[in-house]
């Protein structure tokens, strides 16, 4: 059956969109309208949009299943779009004849990550045209919806506003999206309000697309002119990187400059914690030779005073970056015990440091593809996973029972939800169900925490015919070359 988004209006509300085939009902209650989205008939609290986020993700997350709980933590691989005319294109896996099928059109495989194994978030990458993506998402969501719980979609998305047009994430958008400059350039501005306008415009083209979480700010210190990500650094000066990444964390989330989330909010997820410019001989942690962050002078603690602004709890939830992402690389004899794994694996790193010493309790999630065995050739980063430190002695459930035991929440790149099963099982026996449970719950509350605040409970979809219109308007283009201007620097 064609969709056909229904829209119901709240006079002190927010407005409540969902798909004639989802199954959704609305409830009304003293005047007031909410999506019924178990179909129980009645007024849960997670339902309920005049609670706190925190206290809807607290209510959904003693109700779901350690099964749902899994799906939660899973997060795609890099999904791509396919043109119209591409034909046998390998599809994330599969065959796709895009002459067969719209260019939003789920694949089979899609399909199974969200029917299957009840995933919930997905890394984007390229695609036909912003409206394409718009068209995509509102078929995610459709399908998203009409499952149990009806729990939205969250699509993320590493930086796609690079100058370069044929980049693959700007290539991803159609070429169309506004470009900026690199971050090394924004650096170069030293100009926290440009890069806080950045992320108000960046934020209103990723809603226009669907897509609601940036894998950014990439608040490592350029410390190691090597290292290949350099410019994607705003610098080796940790108070620039602080004040700039505070302002792009600022401008992705409060967009509106409301000091609130709103319907133009996005996940922020600031990378690489504790800090991956750091590699050894400036190789790369994508890869076994680099796989090694060193600390000449031990100079840990300036690495970290990037994150430390990002996370800084005087700051309200909404200034405050929602994610961390944790690099591939053993960051060598960082703490005391010298126990020298990969950082998501560092229980120190994520539990000790970052939980407990810095009181952040938002979501953590693995850099992509961590917990399969490494790759057989050492220059081959897609023949296996960036396993670091854990290499040996562990099976693929182990290294996920030891992620989660460090204090992570996500599983960046794995779609398969039987690892995260049978660690919950290992769990169960080594602490005891109603530890293991709790633990689980946990990372479900502050996972569902930030889909509450985004909005996405209550409207999950996008206007497809103003994707077009928004992505790369004249008036976002602009400012674009304007901070393009000011990022050029001349040398005498």
């Amino acid at each position: 059956m064609k969709m056909v988004l229904k829209k119901v209006s709240n006079d002190k509300g927010p407005q409540l969109v969902y798909s004639n085939n989802s199954g959704v009902n609305i409830l009304e209650i003293g005047g007031l309208k909410f999506k019924d989205h178990n179909r129980s008939g009645k007024l849960e609290d997670f339902e309920d949009w005049r609670l706190k986020p925190a206290q809807r993700a607290q209510d959904l997350a003693k109700r779901l299943s350690i099964r749902d709980i899994a799906g939660l933590m899973l997060f795609t691989s890099h999904l791509a779009l396919p043109s119209v005319g591409d034909r046998g294109q390998l599809y994330d896996g599969e065959e796709f004849d895009a002459t067969k099928h719209s260019p939003s059109d789920l694949s089979d495989i899609q399909k199974k990550y969200f029917l299957k194994n009840r995933i919930k978030h997905t890394l984007v990458a390229k695609v036909q045209s912003p409206r394409v993506a718009a068209e995509w998402n509102n078929r995610v969501q459709e399908l998203s919806e009409s499952m149990p719980w009806a729990i939205p979609v969250v699509n993320s998305s590493d930086p796609r506003h690079g100058y370069k047009a044929n980049a693959e994430f700007n290539e991803g958008s159609g070429g169309q999206i506004s470009q900026w400059p690199e971050s090394i350039g924004m650096g170069a501005t030293f100009d926290p309000s440009l890069v806080k306008k950045f992320g108000e415009v960046a934020s209103k083209e990723y809603r226009a697309m669907g897509l609601t979480m940036v894998l950014g700010p990439q608040v490592d210190l350029a410390t190691e002119p090597r290292w290949m990500r350099f410019n994607g650094t705003f610098g080796e000066s940790a108070k620039l990187t602080s004040d700039l990444g505070t302002a792009f964390v600022e401008g992705f989330q409060d967009s509106n400059q409301t000091g609130e989330w709103g319907v133009n909010s996005v996940i922020t997820m600031a990378k690489h914690w504790p800090g991956g410019g750091v590699i050894e001989g400036g190789r790369d942690a994508h890869f076994g030779y680099g796989k090694y962050g060193v600390y000449p002078k031990n100079n840990q603690s300036y690495q970290l005073k990037s994150f430390e602004a990002a996370i800084d709890q005087k700051s309200t939830d909404v200034q405050r970056t929602a994610g961390i992402m944790p690099y591939y690389s053993i960051s060598y004899n960082f703490d005391s015990k010298h126990e020298n794994v990969g950082n998501s694996y560092s229980r120190y790193l994520i539990t000790d440091l970052l939980r407990e010493h810095y009181g952040y309790d938002e979501v953590v999630s693995t850099d992509w593809c961590i917990t399969a065995d490494e790759p057989t050739n050492v220059l081959d980063i897609l023949s296996g996973d960036q396993c670091w430190g854990v290499e040996d002695n562990y099976s693929i459930g182990e290294r996920h029972l030891r992620l989660l035991m460090a204090g992570v929440d996500q599983f960046g790149g794995n779609k398969d939800p039987e690892p995260v099963i049978w660690a919950y099982d290992e769990m169960c026996k080594l602490m005891g169900k109603p530890w293991a449970e709790k633990r689980f719950r946990l990372s479900a509350r502050r996972i569902l925490t930030n889909m509450f605040r985004l909005g996405l409970f209550e409207n999950p979809y996008v206007d497809i015919e103003k994707a077009n219109q928004i992505v790369g308007s004249k008036e976002f283009s602009h400012a674009g070359v304007d901070a393009q201007t000011k990022s050029v620097v001349m040398v005498n």
